[in-house]
């Protein structure tokens, strides 16, 4: 029997069509050997509502997997993934979004040059409709856009869009930090410990991945509220660590009340007059209330029971 080398992850909760759109994107990748990739959903739902879209694969190319994680959460997902897999690079696809042709062989062949612990790829944001109220910046709110060249780099991105090589990644306990399984953030937590023991992140800007926004994102309720949550990142990475990284927390504390003055003012005046840019500030200010407002009632629930 052929050894499997790379996994290919889809964690999902309740999104049938869009998962359906996922794995057929991920059965039309080209020039990787079938033979040594597999599919794995991770359904998050107790009720198993993913398996009836899985079982519809039996005859694919590809080997597509079944797995349940009926305890909620997006850490616990992911840590169910990484117990039930059978290669050792992990490609993680969400399942919102959907991969080119060319997708798999390009982060393997970045990940073979490179030899980066995570390699990351760009998003490109799919809106249902166009010509319609911020448009511009929602377009940039669900993308991921990074350098121009393929290569390795100090920054990293999200958990959508990765390559693991789990080799590279011991852990005494689950990778992915569970006390993010409602507000997200575990992948920031866990590469934010890679980057300080030194590891470096391989990029492949031609390996991008499609990210198909539903109408009820296209609201800026929802997406200022997700600003609000990336601005507690940095605050919160800080309050984790053990010992607490108090310097830490009183710098980026400092940096959210300048953003959130300065941007508030900005976000004030482009409101007045109606600029049609207008919600680039308000993203900005909500990121810098953020920083500040991190804690106890502050934290914004997407995942587990509050995704229900």
């Amino acid at each position: 029997m052929t050894e499997i080398r790379t996994s290919v992850v889809i964690p999902t909760f309740r999104r049938l069509e869009s998962l359906t759109r996922a794995i057929d994107s991920v059965m039309a990748q080209e020039n990787v050997c079938a033979e040594e990739t597999e599919l794995l959903v991770v359904d998050n739902d107790a009720e198993r509502s993913a398996r009836v879209v899985v079982e519809r694969y039996g005859n694919a190319p590809i080997q597509v997997r079944y797995a349940s994680e009926p305890e909620p959460g997006v850490a616990n997902v992911r840590n169910k993934a990484i117990s039930e897999v059978r290669g050792r690079l992990i490609a993680f696809l969400d399942d919102d979004q959907s991969a080119p042709s060319n997708w798999l062989a390009e982060m393997l062949r970045v990940y073979d040059e490179h030899k980066s612990a995570i390699t990351f790829g760009p998003v490109e944001t799919a809106l249902p409709h166009e010509n319609q109220l911020h448009e511009r910046y929602f377009k940039k709110f669900f993308s991921r856009i990074g350098p121009e060249d393929t290569g390795v780099f100090d920054e990293f991105y999200g958990c959508g869009n990765s390559l693991f090589d789990l080799d590279q990644l011991s852990s005494d306990g689950p990778l992915f930090d569970t006390r993010s399984n409602e507000t997200g953030g575990e992948d920031d937590i866990l590469f934010s410990k890679l980057d300080q023991a030194g590891h470096k992140f391989g990029w492949a800007s031609k390996a991008p991945v499609f990210e198909h926004v539903p109408e009820s994102r296209l609201r800026l309720r929802y997406t200022l509220r997700r600003a609000f949550a990336y601005g507690q990142a940095p605050t919160t990475i800080c309050a984790r660590k053990s010992p607490r990284d108090i310097p830490g927390m009183a710098f980026w504390t400092l940096v959210g009340v300048g953003q959130a003055g300065l941007f508030g003012l900005m976000s004030a005046g482009m409101f007045a007059v109606r600029h049609p840019d207008r919600a680039f500030w308000f993203d900005r200010t909500a990121q810098g209330l953020g920083k500040i407002f991190w804690f106890g009632p502050f934290e914004q629930r997407f995942y587990g029971a509050h995704a229900r």
